[in-house]
């Protein structure tokens, strides 16, 4: 019992850590509107989705807007290289001190739960390419947050290449099952919108992110 308590302290403390360090990390950008990416951190760099990602990073980029994501791998890594200086990926290590260990431009976290958190407290807009668990972990969350919490209310979005078709198979067979029966309040949102081309999800994203600028500014 004794350890298991030392364990939860231990914990506590470094889950405000993470949340302090990251912050500040982020006060000091506060004026830099942010996107968050998720994706597969598997898929080969010349896979479709993959260069659609980086081609996405770059717009984003070219747009003043700053582009968190996962990791340096993967599509999720491809994004990040596409936005250069403006991708920031949030890292997450499993054990021992972040001291010294952060690599320029990187955030790095202690536990999960917080880093998942701050892929959305940031965020202006929300881009799910196509992914595994982990990508599907982040979409069922967001969708439960936007039913029961005003400030996860974000744009998002799911983008495919056409070439490879993802989400719209995924969102037919998902939408086909969650209204075979009540599972769903009827508002709920289901699907999500599907993007197959860059240059009109940028669009979007630019879109979203000026639109949340205007409410701040009570335009």
């Amino acid at each position: 019992m004794e350890g298991g308590l030392s364990a939860a302290a231990r914990m506590l403390g470094e889950t405000v850590e993470d949340g302090k360090r990251a912050l500040a990390f982020f006060r000091e950008g506060k004026s830099v509107p942010t996107v968050s990416v998720f994706g597969s951190s598997r898929l080969p760099e010349n896979d479709p989705a993959c260069r659609m990602a980086r081609s996405f990073g770059a717009e984003m980029a070219l747009s003043g807007i700053r582009l968190l994501a996962g990791g340096r791998e993967g599509l999720m890594g491809q994004a990040l290289a596409g936005a250069g200086p403006m991708g920031v990926p949030l890292s997450w290590q499993r054990e021992g001190s972040v001291d010294g260990k952060e690599e320029s431009g990187e955030l790095r976290f202690l536990h999960l739960s917080m880093r998942k958190r701050f892929f959305l407290w940031p965020a202006r807009a929300v881009v799910l390419f196509p992914g595994g668990y982990g990508t599907l972990d982040e979409l069922f969350e967001l969708l439960a947050l936007r039913q029961t919490e005003t400030w996860a209310r974000i744009p998002a979005f799911c983008a495919e290449s056409p070439e490879r078709p993802f989400w719209n198979p995924f969102w037919k067979t998902l939408d086909g099952l969650l209204r075979s029966a009540p599972y769903l309040d009827r508002d709920a949102e289901c699907p999500l919108p599907v993007v197959g081309d860059v240059k009109a999800l940028s669009r979007l994203v630019r879109e979203a992110v000026a639109g949340w600028k205007d409410s701040e500014s009570g335009i």
